[in-house]
């Protein structure tokens, strides 16, 4: 009896040391939101990649960060709506996938007191987002996927040395692909190339935007822009019908076999940068001081769809002989 008391204390000083190392585990559990635009590929591809990005900062899924996710399925309505349920629960972070939901977020949630990490915007200087690339703003910085336009243009050219006109698809509801037509402009006119704007107000007019360019442009580009991203299939199979090549922004649409090439960021890439700036921030760093992410020309990569080339009638340039960038 006495070696059975003796134990009962050990016991309980045993449950106590437990119960303060469960309750200091919690203590260190951060809580992040992802607010999202909508479950597109890329966009999946974006919050892996951020997700991907915390865990090399040291925070886990499950063991020293938690994640409350939601999307509002490309409804710029409901983005209020979602934003209050997200900001309700207090969160240590918040991550804000894509522009309309970053811009919302932004002036909505501007008396927070968590910071914001936005991901992937084309350019959040124009958009607003932060004052320059050199910082942050208060409470929020992030990552871009803004390309380097004459390492884009020198690509296309490379490609298809023939190229005099280019057309570009744009989203006219979304800054940042509008910035993208802008960016793009300048750099083919140091290639000697002209850029024709196709502006898009809707998905549903994609199939038609694309037959209109037929005949006044050597191929086309989509700009980066979620809707634009969402009528991939359509802009695909327009654009076959009327032999048009079509370049993208987006990696993984060449691989889907929707576009020729890209000469791009991936999302994933541009997710996991923004999911490291995240972890800095939840570690003690100011996001003012932090400057938006933004890949140098080297870290872009060429992708190329061999199908599409065989079906275009295209050959691979030489200068691409050993770019072991080709897909099918």
């Amino acid at each position: 009896m006495r070696k059975m008391f003796g134990v009962l204390p050990a016991i309980a000083a045993g449950t106590i040391v437990l119960g303060m190392m469960s309750s200091t585990l919690a203590a260190d559990m951060k809580k992040v939101a992802i607010a999202g635009w909508g479950p597109h590929p890329t966009l999946i591809e974006t919050v892996r990649g951020f997700k991907t990005g915390l865990a090399e900062e040291g925070f886990v899924d499950g063991k020293t960060v938690t994640y409350d996710e939601t999307n509002v399925n490309f409804d710029a309505a409901l983005i209020p709506q979602m934003l209050n349920r997200l900001a309700s629960a207090n969160p240590d972070l918040m991550a804000t996938i894509a522009t309309p939901v970053s811009l919302a977020a932004k002036q909505q949630l501007r008396s927070r007191t968590f910071p914001l990490v936005f991901t992937p915007v084309a350019d959040p200087v124009h958009a607003g987002l932060v004052p320059s690339w050199d910082k942050g703003d208060k409470l929020i910085t992030g990552s871009s996927v803004m390309l380097d336009y004459d390492a884009v243009m020198d690509f296309f050219k490379k490609l298809m040395p023939q190229m005099k006109r280019l057309g570009v698809l744009y989203d006219t509801g979304d800054d940042s692909s509008k910035a993208a037509v802008d960016g793009m402009d300048a750099a083919a006119r140091k290639a000697n190339i002209e850029i024709v704007r196709i502006g898009v107000d809707n998905p549903s007019e994609l199939p038609q935007r694309v037959q209109s360019a037929a005949g006044r442009v050597d191929a086309l580009f989509t700009a980066a822009s979620g809707r634009i991203q969402q009528g991939m299939a359509a802009i695909s199979a327009t654009a076959h019908g009327a032999k048009l090549p079509v370049l993208t922004s987006v990696p993984q649409s060449v691989r889907q076999g929707y576009a020729l090439a890209a000469f791009a960021l991936s999302f994933e890439q541009s997710g996991k940068a923004a999911g490291r700036i995240a972890g800095r921030i939840l570690k003690g760093e100011d996001p003012a001081g932090i400057p938006p992410y933004r890949a140098t020309a080297a870290e872009h990569e060429p992708v190329i769809n061999g199908r599409k080339l065989k079906a275009l009638g295209m050959d691979l340039p030489t200068a691409f002989a050993n770019c072991n960038c080709v897909v099918d």
